[in-house]
């Protein structure tokens, strides 16, 4: 077992020059990338401990907020009047160059994103606009209008208020909501080789139909959590710009109704992945059972809705089942539909991230369900601790072993082959963050030991031991991945409906 990270040391290391906020993470991947969903999150985390950070991302987002509507077709950027960008990378930070690997990948993407050898700015996230309206409103309710009046550079060298990027985001949401003929906040790439998915859920089959169905990303896709966000966006930005409270508080109320009467299973009391289009283009739920439902606890949504806790109570007490609760947070899908995929997708069955565990976290303390909160934290910092890094995320088998060492040479040559896809990264940014204030919350008000938190090294050693003997097979599963993209299916032959 290793020490426990320090996660202030982590937040330092991943601090970007000039002021932009934090890189992704300080892996292979993600180093010296500057996401917007992730900063945006990230900022959230700690708005209450590093307001710094916060408007650092805030001013970051302005500046690299989309400024002309991309061409669709090979090599889009997928950019957008008022879109908050998903992904900006450049070959030169602050007089110094990026590493041999990092540059790589920089042309990589360039060459399928639209960039160029030296800087890529990629718009495919549908989710990072609303987030950053949400950050502007929490920013603001705390300390106040000021940041409004600040001034950021644009891509195109000219300057714009926070008060007027703000704006733009908000009339970027209220198109897309406009042109969609279900009134959701939906995606659909627009370069054919753009992210498929594109939420944070992006893996190639994390949205997926119960009977083994790859949803349509060809056609629209409303995630549900997305209209959680930009019903968050709607009422946030209504009291920051009041010449379009009245339209922006009556488009939140419609918003909440679409999201009640078309996105809710009442036969199993959840909320569905969202609506994706068959092949005629009718729109049909995403109807496996996933964690999204439960993001939609800290949005909003159910705030002075009479019947919330005919929604809230159900989604609640799956969540916090045994189909989605390990010792380390919550499943991004349920175990019941653990077949629908035939290796360990990273937004699967196997895939438990600290990121949407603290999401869920919050939600269930805005909902009063503080004891609840207090167990998902105690299971997010143990995690943590078990794997000695503020990792990604961390594979849990569906019998709830927790896989967090992925050296090769520790497995045996009787190991346990495990299907990721992926090796996660550490220090990822977000993990970090989560921590941060996870921990400040547990400092305010401790948590009973029947929360479950462990902290000892005796006892985090006790309770997860060694990881067992297993080893990751990534070649394999990254071919399982691809066939199944190739067919639509998650398997060879698509399941049954789950009961």
């Amino acid at each position: 077992m290793s020490s426990p990270p320090s996660a202030l040391g982590d937040l330092h290391q991943l601090r970007a020059e000039h002021g932009r906020g934090l890189y992704g993470s300080g892996g292979v991947l993600y180093k010296d990338a500057i996401f917007g969903r992730d900063s945006v999150q990230t900022a959230e985390d700690i708005l209450h401990l590093r307001r710094d950070i916060a408007r650092e991302v805030i001013l970051t987002m302005s500046g690299l907020q989309g400024l002309v509507d991309a061409p669709t077709g090979a090599g889009s950027n997928e950019e957008e009047r008022g879109k908050i960008h998903h992904e900006h990378r450049s070959l030169v930070i602050a007089g110094r160059r990026i590493t041999p690997e990092s540059e790589a990948i920089l042309e990589h993407l360039s060459a399928m994103w639209g960039g160029t050898p030296e800087e890529l700015t990629y718009y495919g996230a549908v989710d990072a606009t609303p987030l950053y309206a949400r950050l502007v409103a929490a920013y603001c309710d705390r300390y106040g209008q000021e940041i409004l009046d600040d001034a950021v550079v644009r891509r195109d060298g000219s300057q714009a208020s926070v008060r007027h990027c703000l704006h733009e985001a908000l009339q970027w949401i209220t198109r897309r909501l406009d042109a969609s003929d279900l009134g959701f906040l939906e995606f659909r790439h627009r370069n054919p080789l753009g992210i498929p998915f594109q939420v944070w859920k992006d893996s190639g089959t994390s949205y997926i139909h119960s009977d083994g169905e790859i949803a349509n990303h060809e056609a629209p896709i409303a995630a549900v959590e997305v209209q959680g966000y930009a019903y968050d966006a709607l009422l946030g930005a209504a009291g920051l710009l009041p010449e379009h409270r009245g339209e922006y508080v009556e488009r939140a109320a419609g918003l909440r109704e679409r999201v009640l009467e078309r996105m809710w299973m009442p036969e199993a009391e959840y909320f569905a992945m969202g609506v994706d289009r068959d092949d005629a283009g009718r729109p049909r739920l995403i109807d496996s059972i996933a964690s999204n439902a439960a993001l939609l606890l800290d949005t909003r949504l159910f705030d002075g809705l009479p019947r919330a806790e005919a929604y809230v109570e159900p989604v609640v007490a799956r969540i916090c089942g045994l189909e989605f609760q390990t010792d380390v947070g919550l499943r991004c899908r349920s175990l019941r539909e653990a077949d629908l995929v035939d290796f360990a997708d990273y937004h699967g069955t196997w895939a438990v991230w600290g990121r949407e565990t603290f999401n869920v976290l919050k939600g269930l303390r805005r909902q009063g369900r503080r004891d609840l909160a207090r167990a998902l934290g105690a299971a997010l910092l143990n995690g943590v601790n078990a794997a000695g890094a503020h990792v990604e995320f961390l594979y849990v088998s569906p019998d709830g072993r927790v896989m967090y060492d992925y050296r090769a040479e520790r497995a045996g040559p009787g190991a346990e082959v495990v299907y990721g896809t992926n090796v996660p990264e550490a220090p990822q940014a977000w993990t970090v963050t989560a921590v941060l204030a996870t921990k400040r919350w547990f400092f305010a008000e401790p948590p009973p030991e029947s929360a479950g938190l462990l902290t000892r090294a005796a006892d985090i050693a006790a309770r997860f031991g060694e990881r067992g003997d297993f080893r990751l097979d990534q070649a394999t599963a990254v071919a399982r991945d691809e066939a199944a993209r190739a067919r639509g299916t998650g398997t060879e032959v698509a399941s049954a409906p789950a009961g």
